[in-house]
């Protein structure tokens, strides 16, 4: 499996699955009675992915020490090796900061669980304990997108417009980046679309208040 594997297909099913309890997805367990589709939970992956991501970094390095040697051989009048496929572009993605970040397992564990409980339990939270738990969130893991876009709603609901702008340009940065959603409960498409729909408001320095005004914000004109 490549990484962009990893982020568009695994969640809180496969951990289940393969009993990935420490967050390092080495495949432990063989829970072959796990139920789909479980509680959609995000998954956690993004320790293997990032850890995957800082190897790469080293072959990438490794290539282009290889390649100046070659240019090197070549000048001096040696001999070039052939075994190679030159024009293969190795390209370091945009994820975990061009992959120089490992994501800690126990803080991708927490920031999930602190990621569910908001937006799970936000009718009994209350909106400042949410806000809380985001910020904490994204302290704990800040490579995922949607903690940010919902963080931006939050900010949006107390007319904190500037905060909002700067979430939401996060929040769409990294969605971006990673191609597909952490939380696949939505469509990634969805997640840009609503993303969208928060920034533009947020610069507008407006947001509905009321129910109806928010199922306004889809409206197509």
């Amino acid at each position: 499996m490549t990484l962009a594997d990893f982020s568009d297909q695994l969640n809180s099913f496969m951990d289940n699955l393969f009993e990935n309890l420490d967050g390092r997805l080495d495949i432990p367990g063989n829970n072959y009675e796990a139920l789909w589709p479980g509680d959609d939970k995000p998954g956690l992956w993004m320790n293997s992915v990032s850890r995957i991501a800082a190897v790469y970094t080293l072959i990438v390095r490794e290539e282009q020490i290889f390649m100046e040697d070659q240019k090197t051989r070549v000048g001096a009048g040696g001999a070039s090796k052939n075994d190679r496929d030159e024009d293969i572009e190795l390209v370091v993605p945009p994820i975990f900061e061009n992959c120089t970040r490992v994501l800690d397992a126990g803080d991708q564990t927490l920031a999930r669980d602190m990621y569910w409980e908001a937006v799970c339990d936000m009718s009994k939270r209350g909106l400042d304990r949410v806000e809380e738990l985001l910020v904490k969130c994204i302290e704990k893991n800040p490579f995922a997108g949607e903690p940010h876009v919902v963080l931006t709603q939050v900010y949006l609901t107390k007319g904190r417009f500037d905060e909002a702008e700067k979430e939401a340009e996060k929040g769409l940065t990294l969605l971006l980046e990673w191609g597909s959603p952490w939380d696949k409960r939505i469509s990634w498409e969805g997640w840009i679309a609503w993303v969208r729909v928060l920034l533009m408001k947020a610069k507008e320095k407006s947001w509905p208040r009321s129910s109806w005004g928010i199922i306004r914000l889809g409206l197509v004109r």
